[in-house]
């Protein structure tokens, strides 16, 4: 009988902490979830360097712009980045070259990277 007791009881605990709710999840403030955002800059210039991926030599794409005050800003291109043509229409960052105007738009990483979201051609 006892046996059977403790048996009873075990499998009451069990089925209870199989139902038990896990605590509810607290809400953060809206400043934390706003700082969290990402924001997508713009940047005009001219194209000073390209440098095209060589995963052999662990280089990454890049290209450096220089908008009308001189002011140079290097930008990682990934393969998720889009450039287009001054048709709108896509191209790889190998159609790029020194002197074409663009428009970079952008984000910066937590480490201080710019990320280029998208490349443009512009005429």
């Amino acid at each position: 009988m006892s046996k059977v007791l403790i048996a009873l009881l075990g499998l009451s605990f069990i089925a209870t902490s199989a139902f038990a709710q896990a605590p509810a999840v607290q809400a953060k403030p809206a400043g934390e979830q706003a700082a969290k955002a990402v924001e997508v800059k713009t940047f005009f210039g001219k194209v000073d360097v390209v440098s095209a991926a060589d995963p052999a030599k662990g280089i990454k794409s890049e290209i450096v712009v220089a908008n009308e005050a001189g002011v140079k800003s290097t930008f990682l291109v990934k393969s998720t980045t889009t450039i287009y043509d001054a048709n709108a229409s896509t191209i790889t960052i190998e159609k790029i070259i020194k002197g074409d105007k663009v428009k970079v738009k952008y984000i910066t990483t937590k480490e201080g990277v710019e990320e280029a979201m998208s490349v443009r051609v512009i005429k």
